[in-house]
């Protein structure tokens, strides 16, 4: 669907209309959706090294995913078609954790509640484990499910708060 960092021709780029300003998270995302549009690929190479730097605190974690999320609806607004399952699950799950929290008065809502965090939070640290195990850095046993379930949860917020909002212009 498309790559990080992406390289291109100055001639793709003039043709295609270059990147939408408009969008300021997911621009890259657009860009390559009217690329493979006009019969073009998208090509990932992976003799291609890059160094990336991850945020250092989950504040910072929290703000790049929740922005993500934002714009990926503005995004998906102009390109409907392109929505994938995985985009569509972080905000399915953060409105079904909404909604049994709008329900807690009703038992039934409270024990789905309780029973939707446990299995997600056992399947993110059985994946911490895992990660910790593989790569020998026992800091990732909490370090792993902290950071993906901050991703998930400011990535579907985002995306269902940029739901609501009207203007185009909204910065997220």
């Amino acid at each position: 669907d498309t790559v990080p960092f992406g390289a291109f021709r100055k001639s793709l780029v003039s043709e295609i209309g270059g990147f939408d300003e408009s969008l300021l998270t997911n621009e890259d995302y657009e860009f390559n959706v009217r690329v493979r549009r006009t019969g073009k690929n998208v090509w990932l190479d992976p003799r291609i090294r890059s160094v990336y730097f991850a945020r250092p605190t989950f504040g910072a974690l929290a703000r790049q995913y929740w922005r993500y999320g934002f714009w990926k609806w503005r995004m998906l607004r102009r390109h409907p078609d392109t929505l994938r399952w995985r985009q569509a699950i972080p905000p399915v799950f953060v409105a079904s954790v909404l909604g049994l929290l709008l329900l807690f008065f009703w038992l039934p809502a409270r024990v789905l509640f309780f029973m939707e965090l446990f299995l997600y939070a056992a399947v993110l640290f059985g994946a911490g484990i895992l990660q910790a195990a593989r790569r020998g850095k026992p800091a990732l046993v909490l370090g792993f499910p902290l950071a993906v379930g901050t991703i998930h949860f400011s990535w579907g917020g985002g995306f269902l708060w940029s739901m609501t909002q009207r203007t185009e212009a909204a910065n997220g």
